[in-house]
């Protein structure tokens, strides 16, 4: 996709450029295995010339996705990127995957700190791979939330030669067909990954009684209150709770409910 500014721009967006992306991104959603869906997705990067992607399942994630790692390796990243972003949570860092986990709709970003409009400049490790990215032959990075169920956001990039408002323009213009082709692109890795919206098999992990002491914790009681609620003896509240941690692989009773929320485990309110 050609950029182009002012009213042109806006009235040439609703003609054949548009209908390919769309088009893209519906063989994308209609994709039923990996290597035709990204043989979509570089078709869509193609159209809006952006051509270097990113994707993980999930943007809050501190630990890097073998899935998304083999994706930027297909993609062609170098291997100092890819384990720059890999080590000590450094992608959790990067501006994009920060205002990805807060915003709805597509946006860009630059990888210049003279373009980022009062925002924090680039530092330490994020100054490494924005400069690593930059040598690339990259400038911006359009980013497509993929916001799904139980608080997951995952995240589709295309990484581009565009200085930032070119970007943003392309986001503006093509904002539905990148949305689809980023929700399709990730249900698609969660069918292959196995990842199913049913957590019964989580519920099933824990026993009734397990389950009622961690939604009374989810409310705010101590261990005493639950005991008293539930004719047990605090010991026994104890017992429960440390079930619960243990079996949702959490560090503590409030990771616990915290992950049990998530799940849909427990009622957020």
């Amino acid at each position: 996709m050609a950029v182009r500014r002012g009213k042109k721009a806006k009235e040439g967006a609703g003609g054949a450029e548009l209908a390919a992306l769309q088009a893209s991104a519906l063989a994308i959603h209609e994709a039923r295995g990996l290597a035709a869906a990204e043989a979509a997705l570089s078709g869509l990067a193609a159209l809006i010339a952006m051509p270097r992607m990113i994707w993980t399942p999930d943007a809050a994630s501190p630990v890097q996705d073998a899935a998304a790692e083999g994706f930027m390796r297909r993609q062609g990243w170098s291997p100092a990127i890819i384990a720059a972003l890999s080590e000590g949570g450094v992608a959790l860092r990067m501006p994009l995957n920060i205002r990805c986990r807060f915003e709805h709709m597509p946006f860009a970003i630059s990888l210049y700190d003279d373009h980022r409009r009062h925002r924090r400049p680039y530092s330490g490790e994020q100054k490494e791979v924005a400069e690593m990215m930059r040598g690339e032959g990259f400038n911006a990075v359009l980013v497509v939330p993929v916001r799904l169920p139980l608080a997951r956001v995952a995240m589709l990039g295309f990484a581009g030669p565009q200085v930032l408002e070119e970007a943003e323009e392309i986001a503006a213009l093509a904002g539905p067909q990148l949305m689809l082709a980023g929700h399709a692109f990730t249900a698609l890795q969660d069918r292959l990954a196995k990842r199913s919206g049913s957590h019964e098999e989580d519920r099933a992990a824990l026993t009734p009684r397990e389950r009622d002491c961690l939604a009374l914790a989810a409310q705010g009681f101590r261990e005493a209150e639950i005991a008293e609620r539930n004719g047990i003896k605090p010991t026994t509240v104890r017992y429960h709770m440390d079930n619960v941690v243990a079996k949702l692989g959490a560090r503590t009773r409030a990771h616990a409910v915290a992950i049990a929320a998530q799940l849909g485990l427990v009622a957020t309110r």
